[in-house]
């Protein structure tokens, strides 16, 4: 799914919208539970090797799935407060561009997976009557992002080992993450007089993180850092219920 397919559904929900009532009124609470899938728009700097820079080289970021959890508080008719939560969502690294013996690059080989949770706070407006059985929405805010379970690939551990002189297992850790926010989303009321309804709604969150492998050697302390921008679009559909 494309954020500009979600668009054309909020539209497309926008003109099918009528005089059905839903009492989606100021003071009321709507929760709903789904499915979410985090699709990188990922880029990252190149790799630095204790400062020095390795031509070539990224991080790349796999799709990543969890169960999602949103709720919005109607502050006023046509405005409501949104939050996004979810269970970690998991997602596989890989690595392009490390060189081989001979300076060469050896490809894209995995580098390990991590988790990661992202709270979102924003601000809703919902522009259409609030008497309607389909309610279209935007919103915008903040994200929080902290990243857990951070675990390095055996083949990565091998070549650090081989190529780079680790003497141990390295350790991988993403610092955590503010960033702004900015979702599409439509509720659709299953029948006249249901408190039950369909929710999709996609988000796009400005992830930001600085990531570093650390790794002993007989010399000290080795190190690789980036910066990797996870930027992903957040896709949900699921169920809902209005308090």
């Amino acid at each position: 799914m494309k954020p500009t397919t979600l668009l054309a559904c909020s539209l497309a929900a926008t003109l099918l919208s009528g005089g059905v009532l839903a009492d989606n009124r100021q003071g009321d609470f709507i929760v709903r539970a789904g499915v979410g899938a985090t699709i990188p728009d990922d880029e990252s700097e190149e790799l630095r090797l204790n400062g020095v820079k390795l031509p070539g080289s990224r991080v790349l970021v796999a799709d990543g799935y969890a169960a999602t959890f949103t709720g919005t508080w109607v502050f006023v008719d046509h405005w409501g407060l949104g939050l996004l939560l979810a269970t970690p969502f998991e997602h596989d690294l890989d690595v392009r561009g490390l060189p081989d013996e001979e300076g060469l690059s050896i490809g894209t080989v995995p580098l390990g997976d991590i988790k990661h949770l992202p709270p979102t706070l924003t601000v809703q407006w919902f522009p259409v009557c609030v008497e309607s059985r389909v309610q279209p929405y935007v919103g915008f805010g903040v994200n929080y992002t902290t990243f857990m379970d951070e675990d390095v690939t055996r083949i990565a551990n091998t070549y650090f080992k081989r190529r780079l002189g680790a003497t141990a297992e390295s350790d991988l850790e993403l610092d955590d993450s503010w960033g702004l926010a900015g979702e599409v989303g439509v509720d659709v009321q299953f029948g006249p007089d249901s408190r039950w309804l369909f929710n999709a709604a996609v988000w796009y969150l400005d992830i930001d993180s600085d990531a570093e492998i650390r790794f002993p050697t007989d010399n000290g302390v080795s190190r690789i850092k980036t910066e990797v921008e996870i930027d992903p679009f957040v896709y949900s559909l699921g169920i809902g219920y209005r308090f």
